[in-house]
């Protein structure tokens, strides 16, 4: 009985070399064809021909023509050292060469005039101690638009009208990113339009690894009433309502339509323990909201407007 792993192994070598040749070089067949005649991985045969008999790929395809062709964007080492000495940057100079940003860099790179960098790691930040800004920003976005990931990031989305207050995220948050952001665009049906938004992430950290098991702790987002009785300040209240919140008639409302119920009434709760405010539960469509009233609205404008950016004023009507 044959040794499977050995089968394994061993079975494609009836494709000898001689064999290999006569069908590529004489027969004319290409890969995919020798493929489909012995009943074999395309993979398997370009490995063979190329790698282990060195046969030389005469059957150009796609990638090879585009190789082909970017290959004639040749720049010498003088004169790449030039362009670099009179400040250009690689857009103008992939401009000068009658190339794309990337086959310009590969050519400066090639002749080890383009720094190579270095790859950024998402636990640079992990050991960093936060402001109590920036701890107030993620108690209080994290129950409105921002998540944290199960590596502890923090990560937000938010419209391209709102850029003003997505920068100053990215601001008080500085030093827990590389400063990439991400645009996307999506449709609404209900609108009957599409809208632009923008992302970003930070790196992880120990603060941020330590809440997502407060606010996550089983997978999901919860409402963690003591944690937030005993840390939530103003400024983080603010946040929450930046993120989540809108002005109605005579009353702030917040969007709480993610929890349960039951997790809004203690909501309901921190809101008069913590802050004095009394609230009311809404419902809206299938779904339920805060709302807080003409007897309390004011007092609480009076508590987040300290910590309001000017762009999101119009949220509490100034």
């Amino acid at each position: 009985m044959v040794n499977k792993h050995y089968e394994a192994v061993h079975r494609y070598d009836f494709l000898t070399e001689e064999l290999l040749r006569e069908e590529y070089e004489v027969n004319g067949l290409t890969d995919r064809k020798i493929a489909e005649k012995y009943n074999m991985p395309s993979r398997t045969v370009v490995w063979r021909k190329r790698k282990k008999f060195g046969i030389e790929n005469k059957c150009k395809g796609k990638s090879n023509n585009n190789a082909s062709v970017n290959r004639k964007f040749n720049i010498s080492k003088e004169e790449a050292k030039k362009l670099l000495s009179e400040g250009k940057t690689f857009e103008q100079i992939a401009e000068i060469m009658g190339c794309s940003i990337i086959v310009s860099k590969k050519r400066f790179k090639e002749l080890g005039l383009c720094k190579k960098q270095g790859q950024f790691s998402k636990y640079q930040f992990y050991d960093i101690e936060l402001s109590n800004e920036q701890k107030q920003m993620f108690l209080g976005s994290v129950l409105g638009d921002g998540t944290i990931t199960v590596s502890g990031a923090y990560s937000c989305s938010h419209s391209t009208k709102q850029i003003d207050y997505f920068n100053h995220k990215r601001n008080v948050l500085k030093n827990l990113h590389s400063d990439k952001t991400h645009k996307y665009s999506h449709n609404y049906d209900y609108l009957k339009e599409e809208k632009e938004s923008i992302h970003f992430t930070t790196g992880c950290n120990k603060y941020l690894y330590e809440l997502r098991e407060i606010y996550y702790p089983e997978g999901i987002k919860i409402f963690p009433y003591k944690y937030l009785l005993e840390h939530l300040e103003a400024e983080g209240l603010s946040y929450w309502y930046c993120d989540d919140g809108c002005i109605g008639q005579k009353a702030a409302i917040l969007n709480t339509y993610g929890f349960p119920y039951e997790q809004q009434e203690m909501m309901q709760e921190l809101l008069w323990d913590k802050f004095g405010l009394a609230t009311t539960i809404n419902r809206c469509g299938e779904q339920y909201r805060l709302r807080i009233g003409v007897d309390y609205y004011l007092k609480f404008f009076s508590l987040i407007e300290p910590h309001l950016i000017p762009s999101m004023r119009y949220k509490i009507g100034l």
